[in-house]
């Protein structure tokens, strides 16, 4: 008996803190699939530059199944060129 209040203390501690933790806000580009391309795809978190500035790219298929995972999913500002690479456009050449 004791245990399992033991451990049920534990979980709803668990809990109220990601509860209790703000979003996150997130800012970044996107690197899009082909326009050709039809299927169910996903955004997947590539990096971050030294500035806070995320990168995101597109991939092919369902999102992995992340059930053991607890929590508050971000705030996102996501960019998008329409046919190539900020970076390199905002690059002088």
């Amino acid at each position: 008996m004791k245990a399992a209040l033991l451990k049920r203390v534990q979980r709803l501690e668990e809990v109220r803190v990601v509860a209790c933790q703000p979003p996150e806000f997130q800012v970044g580009y996107l690197k899009k699939l082909p326009a050709e391309y039809a299927g169910e795809s996903h955004i997947v978190t590539v990096g971050r530059d030294a500035d806070g500035v995320y990168r995101w790219e597109e991939h092919r298929g369902s999102a992995p199944c992340d059930e053991g995972q607890r929590y508050r999913p971000p705030f996102r500002a996501i960019l998008t060129a329409p046919e190539e690479d900020p970076v390199s456009a905002a690059q002088p050449r």
